[in-house]
C-alpha cells in the first residue's frame, strides 16, 4: 500500500493519492464513501479517470465481453451516426468502429477520461471526442441517428439524470440505447431506464439484462425507437 500511494502521489499529485486511499479504505462504509468521495461526480471521475482506471477496466474480461455484445447489438439497428454520452476512455466506441463505418462522436465530462480516450483510440480511428456534460449537450436537435449511454445516467442524482434523458431525446433522431444498472451503491443511484421510457409513452424495441454482464440481476439494456 505505501508503495502504491507513493507512486500515485508522484504521478498525479497529493489530491489523487488521497482520493485513491479513500476509495480503498472506505470500502466497508458505503454511506461514508458516497458522502466523502461522491458528493461531486464530476470531481470524482476527473480524479478516477486516467491510466490506473484504464488498466483496471482492461484487466476485467467481463467488461470487454459487455462492450462487444453491446456494439454488436447496436450495429443491428444500422444507425447512420452515433453519439455516446459519457464515453469514458472509448471502449464501446472502439467496438462500434470495428462494426460500423458511420460518424461516431464521444462526449464526457471528465478531462482525464477524454485524454485517455485519445490515447486509447489513437489518431488512426476516425472518432470525434469532446469534453462536455450530458445534461447540456452542445448539439442541435436531432443531430444523431442514435444516442447511447453505458453506465452513465446511473452516476447522476435524480434531477441531473432526468435532464440527461431529456437532452438525449432532444439530440437523437431515431434511436436511444442504454446500458444502465438498477442497483444502488456508493457511486450508483440506480434507475429503471426502461420503465422511464414506458412512462413517457416511448416504444422500446428491446429491454432486458445483458447476457455478458456478470451481475445480470441489476444490469439493463434497452433500445427506444423515436420515429
Amino acid at each position: 500500500m505505501p508503495a502504491r500511494a507513493w507512486k500515485a502521489w508522484r504521478t498525479r499529485g497529493a489530491e489523487y493519492a488521497w482520493h485513491k486511499m479513500l476509495r480503498r479504505t472506505l470500502g466497508r462504509w458505503p454511506a461514508c464513501k458516497r458522502r466523502f468521495l461522491y458528493a461531486d461526480p464530476h470531481h470524482y471521475w476527473t480524479l478516477r479517470g486516467g491510466e490506473d482506471y484504464f488498466r483496471e477496466q482492461e484487466g476485467q474480461p467481463a467488461r470487454s465481453r459487455r462492450a462487444e455484445w453491446m456494439a454488436g447489438r447496436l450495429a443491428r439497428y444500422q444507425p447512420r451516426s452515433i453519439l455516446e454520452v459519457g464515453c469514458g476512455y472509448g471502449k464501446l466506441l472502439r467496438e462500434l468502429r470495428r462494426r460500423l463505418d458511420v460518424p461516431l462522436v464521444g462526449i464526457d465530462f471528465s478531462p482525464t477520461q477524454i485524454e485517455q480516450a485519445r490515447r486509447y483510440l489513437g489518431p488512426d480511428i476516425s472518432i470525434e471526442l469532446l469534453l462536455g456534460r450530458g445534461e447540456r449537450l452542445p448539439f442541435p436537435d436531432g443531430t444523431f441517428d442514435m444516442v447511447v449511454t453505458s453506465a452513465v445516467i446511473l452516476h447522476n442524482p435524480p434531477a441531473v439524470a432526468q435532464q440527461m434523458r431529456r437532452e438525449i431525446l432532444r439530440v437523437a433522431r431515431r434511436f436511444t440505447a442504454h446500458n444502465e444498472e438498477t442497483s444502488v451503491s456508493y457511486n450508483r443511484y440506480g434507475y429503471d431506464t426502461a420503465a422511464w421510457y414506458d412512462a413517457q409513452g416511448i416504444r422500446l424495441a428491446e429491454a432486458g439484462p445483458i447476457p455478458a454482464d456478470p451481475d445480470r440481476q441489476s444490469s439493463q439494456f434497452c433500445v427506444a425507437v423515436l420515429d
